[in-house]
């Protein structure tokens, strides 16, 4: 089952987005090292324009719903995750391990023809 119009749109912009990722994170215990860049704020990503706190009343629209979970599926499947930010909960941040990275970006320089 292929991408719907709007998860092909998401996949162009998370793509796009991961040539300006900068390493962020790196536990050297584990060795884990994560790349992340933002890709905007809750409210200028969200369709309606505003965070659905759980306990508003105003709940949430299937709309924004499923943009949010188009936007978490299309994230896994290019091998990475989307995170809020630490200071800002609304800030946004796509996110991806080293290893996820590194293949990503080796994949983009060979369709490139780098």
């Amino acid at each position: 089952m292929g991408l719907s119009k709007r998860q092909q749109e998401i996949k162009e912009m998370l793509v796009a987005s991961i040539g300006s990722m900068e390493k962020v994170d790196t536990d050297l215990k584990y060795g884990f090292i994560t790349y992340s860049t933002y890709i905007g704020s809750y409210m200028s990503l969200d369709l309606c324009g505003r965070y659905h706190h759980f306990l508003s009343p105003n709940g949430v629209t299937k709309n924004c719903e499923q943009y949010w979970e188009s936007l978490e599926k299309v994230a896994g499947l290019l091998g990475g995750w989307i995170e809020g930010g630490e200071g800002d909960p609304t800030d946004i941040y796509f996110c991806m391990s080293e290893e996820a990275y590194e293949k990503r970006t080796k994949r983009m320089l060979l369709k490139a023809g780098v």
